[in-house]
């Protein structure tokens, strides 16, 4: 997450309003596959035909270099794991490729402004909150309450704004507890999200992704890998070959 932060700040494509409208015109396909009805069901499947596609690290922008990066505002062939996520929301939100843009617009920046200086930079403190109509943030009897700092401050004058440093109160799940809660087969099928908590001052988030859990299995993670690629794999796997996290948040995707 940290690398997605400072990715923001990047050089970019001078065709973005074109490479925007192109990925729009491919969405249609997805968007048809999608099952009618519950969200949850739509971000699972949306989520789930972005399986196989590239990894980027900060591969979206605002589209113009007046708002911010002009990077493109929408694209379908890579992601990282921030922008995987906010596309497979989007999707599932979309009616069709006409409000797809605004979908993502709405989901990545305050009140949908596609401005830099709006966009949610901070998962913790800034996306998660903003998507409370989406997301809903869960609890666990063997969850930890801890506060964080957010270096906004410094990160914020890198494109010469003033913003103080804030903190967050974080409903931590420590690592060796997730890792048991998760690796046991669950009896009920759900989508969640989940962020890996690390210890970096100033930028606790790290990564993120889905929690897929189906009724008789572990959890898998679904998430947009540095290692290439959308993947899904054992979440528990994974988690315990990353010591760099400390927990993870959990969140439910709501129907």
């Amino acid at each position: 997450m940290i690398l997605c932060l400072l990715a923001c700040l990047a050089g970019s494509s001078p065709s973005a309003v074109s490479a925007t409208q192109t990925a729009l015109s491919q969405a249609a396909p997805l968007l048809a596959a999608l099952p009618p009805g519950n969200l949850a069901f739509r971000t699972d499947s949306a989520s789930r035909l972005l399986v196989g596609r590239g990894y980027l690290l900060g591969p979206l922008g605002e589209g113009d270099s007046s708002r911010g990066d002009p990077k493109p505002r929408f694209r379908l062939d890579s992601f990282d794991c921030v922008t995987y996520l906010e596309t497979s929301l989007a999707l599932a939100r979309a009616r069709d490729t006409s409000d797809l843009l605004s979908r993502m617009d709405s989901i990545r920046y305050l009140d949908g402004r596609a401005q830099w200086r709006w966009r949610n930079h901070f998962f913790e403190g800034d996306w998660l909150p903003r998507n409370g109509s989406r997301v809903r943030l869960l609890r666990f009897p063997e969850d930890t309450t801890v506060t964080r700092r957010l270096a906004r401050k410094g990160f914020y004058a890198k494109k010469g704004f003033e913003v103080p440093d804030t903190s967050v109160e974080l409903h931590l799940l420590w690592r060796d507890r997730a890792i048991a809660r998760f690796s046991s087969s669950s009896d009920s099928a759900r989508l969640l999200g989940v962020a890996f908590v690390g210890k970096v001052d100033g930028y606790p988030v790290l990564h993120t992704g889905f929690l897929v859990e189906r009724a008789g299995a572990p959890a898998l993670l679904r998430h947009a890998s540095q290692a290439g690629s959308v993947r899904e794999q054992p979440f528990a796997q994974y988690l315990t070959g990353k010591p760099k996290f400390v927990g993870v948040v959990v969140w439910e995707v709501l129907p």
